[in-house]
């Protein structure tokens, strides 16, 4: 007897239905007039409250409320090539060390390097501290602008909880430096974060010219 045919029907609907479902999913804004919005799913929206949001001369977050008071709630965000500052962080890409070691092997000169990416972290007062993932080496990615990427050999000091109203320096060791014949045409490093290591809503990423890195000579091995 013949096989009964399957109808692929139902699989089509639940793929459209799930696409459909990815393409209009929740998503928050904030209005021009300062006041949070709610992107829905079906395509309308609605205040997600009637506080209106304000920054301070110093660059503090303040939540102004409907019945005439106010707080502050953490930073104002700022985005650029090295600084990212969330209502709980403020990230800086501070100096970039080149530390490099040569040593006679023979007649031949052997020439090793690491390269050091110090991170300062500021956590805002106002929040109620950061956990932190800064264990997790595969979370970080440093690359030039030869689409070179550096491993990644440490990260510290290991602090599982960064402490509201506290200021850190986190150091990024990796193998190598743009630096030596290979490094011709490398005009500047890159410095990704996965959003999970800090909590934040998107990946922290920073930028610095090749020819700004500091260089350091070490008098020992690595």
């Amino acid at each position: 007897m013949p096989k009964p045919l399957i109808s692929t029907r139902p699989i089509a609907t639940l793929l459209l239905s799930l696409l459909s479902t990815l393409a209009y999913a929740e998503r928050d804004a904030t209005g021009d007039d300062g006041r949070e919005i709610i992107l829905k799913d079906n395509g309308s929206w609605e205040y997600k409250s009637t506080d209106r949001f304000a920054t301070s001369e110093d660059g503090t977050r303040v939540r102004l409320k409907e019945n005439g008071s106010w707080e502050f709630i953490g930073n104002a965000p700022v985005v650029n090539k090295e600084q990212v500052r969330t209502e709980a962080l403020d990230v800086q890409l501070g100096d970039i060390v080149t530390e490099f070691y040569k040593e006679k092997v023979g007649k031949n000169t052997r020439h090793t390097s690491q390269t050091v990416f110090n991170l300062k972290v500021d956590v805002s007062s106002y929040s109620d501290g950061v956990d932190a993932k800064l264990s997790h080496f595969n979370l970080f990615e440093i690359t030039d602008s030869r689409g070179n990427q550096y491993p990644i050999l440490s990260v510290t000091p290991q602090h599982k909880r960064l402490q509201a109203g506290k200021e850190y320096t986190i150091a990024i060791r990796v193998d190598g430096s743009p630096s030596g014949q290979f490094a011709v045409g490398i005009k500047h490093l890159s410095v990704n974060i996965d959003k999970s290591v800090f909590g934040t809503h998107q990946d922290l990423s920073f930028s610095r010219r090749a020819d700004e890195i500091k260089r350091l000579r070490r008098k020992t091995m690595f």
